[in-house]
């Protein structure tokens, strides 16, 4: 009579012979530990080797001396604000137009036929081209932002929330008209929470993108804003603050996104990791 061993009991198993987990730490460390020598590489290249000019790029101390001194700035905490309200609105509209018109099309066949191959093609046109001609029309205030933000952020909503909308099972359905739920309640009880979570990935992709509109339409034209900021010291050759400018935006880039996703993953867990988005 023969003995299994199971393979883990083994003694003297090749140390990769088993994939061990790494804890989500492990690898935020690795991180850390990744733009920790970035950074110590770069002040390198420039304080001490000196290979590259300080006026074209500042070691990271300079630009750690001035993000500092732009926390404390009146204008910079203006600017901010300003680019923040301005993306919140757009978002804001982008988030009730899309998710209205992407459950409407991913619902209803003669929609899906009919408009979303016209929502998919507006989606592969370059919409920031666009971005000149809505500060033409509609003036440099903030106006023309809101509608770049909108524009930009818009179409990632309404195509994931159509592909939620589309996966809703018919078992379910047919479930729920038992109960008779019909018409909006069916779409309020049923397609909506199923939907939910493609609309949640929708806003993570759109709150990437309304930010880069806005920076983008202040870029271009107007007179505030953290994107006028950038050009202004950018075309007055302050690389420091410009580059502590493109850090600020990072940041606040990256700490949207990050809210967004525990939202994600506080309202929608059992779909983590397994929507497909788009945009």
């Amino acid at each position: 009579m023969s003995t299994v061993i199971d393979p883990p009991a083994l003694e003297g198993a090749a140390p990769g012979s088993r994939r061990r987990r790494r804890s989500p730490w492990f690898w935020r460390l690795g991180v850390l530990g990744e733009v920790i020598a970035f950074v110590g590489l770069w002040e390198l290249a420039t304080s001490g080797f000196r290979l590259v000019g300080e006026a074209f790029l500042p070691a990271p101390s300079a630009v750690f001396a001035s993000l500092v001194d732009l926390v404390g700035d009146d204008e910079f905490v203006s600017a901010l604000t300003l680019s923040l309200k301005n993306m919140t609105i757009g978002l804001l509209l982008a988030a009730v137009v899309g998710i209205a018109v992407g459950l409407a099309v991913g619902w209803f066949r003669v929609l899906q036929v009919t408009v979303a191959p016209l929502l998919w093609t507006l989606y592969s046109a370059p919409k920031e081209a666009l971005a000149p001609l809505m500060i033409l029309a509609l003036g440099l205030g903030s106006t023309s932002k809101i509608a770049l933000v909108f524009l930009l952020s818009l179409f990632p909503i309404v195509l994931n929330t159509m592909e939620g909308a589309q996966t809703v099972g018919g078992s379910l359905v047919r479930a729920a008209r038992v109960y008779d739920c019909n018409g909006v309640a069916l779409g309020r009880k049923v397609v909506f929470p199923a939907a939910f979570p493609f609309v949640l990935v929708g806003l993570q992709r759109g709150v990437g993108l309304a930010f880069t509109g806005e920076i983008l339409g202040e870029f271009l034209g107007g007179a505030g804003g953290l994107g006028h900021m950038l050009e202004r010291a950018t075309f007055d050759f302050q690389m420091d603050d410009a580059l502590a400018i493109v850090v600020v935006m990072a940041l606040t880039a990256n700490v949207l996104l990050l809210i967004t996703g525990w939202l994600q993953k506080r309202f929608a867990p059992w779909h983590s990791g397994e929507v497909v988005a788009v945009g």
